[in-house]
């Protein structure tokens, strides 16, 4: 397992000490990947044994088995194109559908144990009970974040995107209120907006729904409700946009079936206003 898998699967577990080293470890891995548990504990400003109770928890015997999983990692880089490098290098016999194909599936298999049902139907019940909903998504989340927001404007939804510069976005969220509900796309690391976003949107009385991969658990302010899954086989290889699509799509068939009524009659009204501006 990856660091990033292991937070995940013990985030229940961590400290605000713990949440405190992680970020210190992996803001810059490069460096961090060298310093000892003294060192970064000092740098978290937390006590130097933290980082020895951290590494257990995560299921390491100690901190320097943490710290050589975290050198190997490294070492094997995260750069797009040494990731686009070895998952091709991987495929035998240039079959890059069928491999593509099986690794799809692998990716969904773990979306059915990351991420219940119960989970999905309280990101639905939130987001068809909100006033407005604020659409959050920047780089590779923002092809994600427009198919989400076009969806639930035809379920007759208030949607607002924010997309752009942190001031852009600042000037759309100034009005944000309680019962307003913020809906974060975010992949691979944590975007420079969205801590201010979520720290807005807390003081605002505000929702929040982030939707994301093993960087998730990592993300601070946590959000009221985190749906994340892993999206390939490993965090240094080809990271797959089925998974966050599937989320979404899981997202709307289920806002629809629990709300079919009003939903359903938003549609046929739609269907209507498409004939008449046609």
């Amino acid at each position: 397992m990856t660091i990033l898998e292991r937070i995940k699967s013990n985030s229940a577990k961590l400290t605000d000490s713990d949440q405190k080293l992680l970020s210190a470890l992996l803001e810059n891995r490069m460096e961090a990947a060298y310093l000892s548990g003294a060192q970064i504990a000092e740098r978290a400003q937390v006590h130097e044994a933290s980082a020895t109770r951290l590494a257990q928890k995560l299921g390491y015997k100690g901190y320097p088995e943490l710290r050589a999983q975290l050198q190997r990692e490294v070492l094997e880089g995260q750069d797009a194109a040494n990731r686009m490098r070895r998952s091709v290098a991987k495929v035998e016999h240039g079959d890059f559908l069928a491999d593509l194909v099986a690794a799809e599936v692998t990716a969904l298999e773990s979306l059915s144990r990351c991420i219940s049902q119960s989970e999905i139907d309280e990101a639905a019940d939130r987001i068809f009970q909100a006033r407005r909903i604020f659409i959050f998504g920047q780089g590779h989340a923002q092809s994600v974040a427009s198919f989400l927001q076009r969806r639930l404007d035809r379920f007759g939804m208030t949607t607002i995107a924010l997309t752009g510069r942190g001031r852009d976005i600042a000037e759309r969220v100034v009005g944000m209120e309680r019962g307003d509900l913020v809906l974060a796309l975010a992949f691979r690391k944590q975007p420079k907006s969205y801590p201010p976003l979520l720290r807005h949107a807390a003081s605002a009385g505000a929702g929040s729904i982030l939707i994301s991969d093993l960087a998730g658990p990592m993300m601070e302010p946590r959000a009221d409700l985190l749906l994340a899954a892993p999206r390939g086989r490993s965090g240094s290889e080809f990271q797959t946009p089925t998974i966050p699509f599937a989320i979404v799509n899981a997202i709307l068939m289920t806002i629809a079936g629990r709300h079919e009524e009003p939903i359903i009659g938003r549609l046929e009204k739609l269907s209507d206003l498409f004939a008449d501006f046609e």
